[in-house]
């Protein structure tokens, strides 16, 4: 696999990941927890850019966990991502301001341990 293949695949899915689970993030914070206060004014944008800030940290070690190839990320990247969903909504209500960091560490640590899974 190319170093560009590798860059554009990581960058790809950890902006997709953390744009979703940003969304999610904000549903949760919420008052009444409905997805109808992400139209609120200033609600997505300020998600996409904190997500898409993220997102450009997390490439890094994106990318590395991609040096197997893209068939580990494609079958344990949604295991990683329903995980780290059920982190958010159960863990983050609880831990308050300190669940995102909480956070940060899991998706680290779930990407590393997604480069250490040898290739199928």
């Amino acid at each position: 696999m190319s170093l560009w293949t590798r860059i554009l695949t990581a960058a790809l899915m950890s902006w997709a990941y953390s744009v979703t689970l940003g969304l999610l993030f904000a549903v949760v914070l919420s008052e009444n927890h409905s997805p109808r206060d992400l139209l609120l004014p200033g609600v997505v944008p300020a998600t996409l850019l904190g997500s898409t800030i993220v997102a450009l940290a997390i490439t890094p070690v994106a990318m590395w966990s991609v040096r197997t190839g893209t068939r580990n990320l494609w079958l344990y990247g949604p295991i990683l991502w329903v995980a780290l969903a059920a982190y958010v909504v159960f863990a983050i209500p609880r831990a308050g301001h300190y669940g995102q960091y909480g956070l940060l560490f899991l998706v680290a640590l779930g990407l590393v341990v997604l480069g250490l899974i040898p290739a199928k």
